[in-house]
């Protein structure tokens, strides 16, 4: 398991420094900043607390008349549904609020101003309580402040000035990219795959691509083009993955391909559907925390559409990934 480990944690940070992303994190608190400008924050309960788990995500984009978004998820010991909830932090107590459900505005402009000057807020729905930590909440609120340029104005979450909305810095436009339509599936791809399969030496994946169990596909790319998506290695909860792009006659020449993000670094849990190529990557065996990507084929090859990481491992199924990168695709 630790060689698979290490190949999550090197295409996670291969992935963040080929997309720009900010990823920081402070204690109980962690921040991601796209390359729109657009910043993301998911806080939890601390590692060391008997509460069952919980989170509070916030949202924003960049630009002057961005309002914060925020939601409270909770996770109860029988995996039902909570019933409603109230957090209550410092002297306010706001209740009526439901598990992933989106805060309005005015909800949020009672809470946040108590949440920056508490250690804690506890959750309750009457028949469970949470507590969330407030640690690191101030510093990541900070960081997105500054990164969008509100430091200072109206518009600012945690030192707000005199400087007019007009002073925060603008979103960035994400990059377009235009999807190619791809040649559907043909008879025989299968022995197809099988044939080009043969042609790659263990040596390049790590595992013996004979094996009848690992999962091996293929998929037509325009221009007599195929990719093979290939199990290198499976561990207890996860796989490591090869892709090779081929001629779809021989000879075949499959070339080894590292999609944007992930140079060096090994595709965890890949998939090819509905035109998209797929990674997802667990932190650990329970999936509260990890990454997701995905690409398109373009002209130019395998483009990078978009990439979430949660980093933070405390309990929520799935994690709560934060966004660091996205593109529009056309067709």
């Amino acid at each position: 398991m630790g060689k698979l480990k290490l190949v999550l944690i090197t295409a996670a940070l291969a992935a963040s420094a080929s997309a720009g992303a900010v990823n920081f994190g402070v204690k109980d608190w962690e921040i991601a900043c796209d390359n729109t400008r657009r910043c993301e924050a998911a806080g939890f309960q601390t590692d060391e607390s008997e509460s069952a788990p919980v989170a509070l995500w916030l949202g924003r984009d960049a630009g002057a008349a961005a309002a914060l978004e925020a939601k409270l998820i909770v996770v109860t010991p029988d995996n039902k549904d909570a019933g409603p909830l109230t957090i209550t932090v410092g002297k306010l107590a706001l209740g009526g609020l439901k598990s992933e459900a989106v805060l309005t505005a005015e909800q949020l402009a009672r809470l946040m101003p108590q949440l920056q000057n508490a250690e804690s807020a506890k959750v309750s729905d009457g028949k469970h309580q949470w507590l969330l930590s407030l640690a690191g909440l101030r510093a990541v609120l900070l960081k997105m402040d500054d990164l969008q340029g509100r430091v200072g104005t109206v518009t600012a979450l945690v030192k707000p000035g005199t400087r007019p909305a007009s002073a925060v810095l603008p979103p960035l436009a994400p990059p377009t990219l235009r999807a190619l339509a791809l040649p559907p599936a043909q008879k025989g791809d299968d022995k197809l795959l099988a044939a080009i399969v043969k042609t790659i030496g263990p040596a390049a994946c790590g595992a013996d691509l004979q094996d009848s169990n690992a999962d091996q596909s293929i998929h037509r790319l325009p221009g007599g083009k195929v990719l093979l998506v290939l199990e290198c290695e499976r561990a207890a909860y996860q796989s490591s993955y090869g892709l090779w792009i081929a001629r779809d006659k021989p000879p075949y020449d499959p070339k080894p391909m590292d999609p944007p993000g992930m140079e060096g670094g090994g595709v965890m849990n890949a998939s090819f559907e509905d035109g998209k190529l797929n990674s997802y990557a667990k932190g650990r065996g329970i999936f509260d925390c990890g990454g997701f990507w995905d690409w398109v084929w373009t002209a130019q090859g395998f483009q990078l559409v978009g990439m979430a990481q949660s980093n933070l491992c405390r309990g929520v199924p799935g994690g709560v990934p934060l966004r660091e990168w996205v593109a529009t695709v056309v067709k």
